[in-house]
């Protein structure tokens, strides 16, 4: 099934609009299960999507690379990778340097980078962490149950 020249508006316009939804989605919930009062919850919110964004952006550029170099174009993912890391870094020093836009009370934009990689590594520890306990649970569960041998024909 190929999508005509007039269906492709719409299927970006799909597109765009999965990609976007689950973040309005959350900042919709923050706001109705706060009360009205979030204080800075957008701002942190958009201080936790940029740093994300620039460090996936730098470990997809890793595993890029490792990609290309067993396919022999090592070039091809890294140029493409390296512009989405420059483009994170350029966003993030932008708006962390608009003033008091994204600075959360913080003396410099190095402060506030450095206070978003902190806050970012303490939630993917946590995620990483969480992770190996549900692995480790279906590991236990799986092995927890009854023992099935294989009887051949022969013994």
């Amino acid at each position: 099934m190929s999508l005509s020249k007039a269906d492709a508006p719409v299927s970006m316009l799909n597109t765009g609009a999965k990609v976007v939804l689950p973040f309005v989605a959350v900042v919709l919930s923050v706001i109705y299960l706060s009360g009205g009062s979030t204080d800075g919850a957008l701002v942190r919110f958009a201080n936790a999507l940029l740093t994300s964004f620039t460090l996936f952006s730098f470990i997809l550029l890793l595993t890029l690379f490792v990609y290309g170099d067993a396919r022999k174009r090592p070039i091809a993912p890294l140029f493409g990778m390296a512009v989405s890391v420059g483009l994170g870094t350029a966003l993030t020093v932008f708006f962390l340097s608009q003033g008091e836009l994204l600075m959360e009370d913080n003396g410099s934009v190095r402060a506030q980078a450095l206070s978003n990689i902190i806050r970012f590594s303490t939630t993917a520890v946590g995620v990483g962490l969480a992770g190996m306990v549900v692995a480790g649970t279906l590991f236990a569960s799986l092995m927890s149950g009854p023992s099935r041998t294989i009887h051949f024909e022969e013994e």
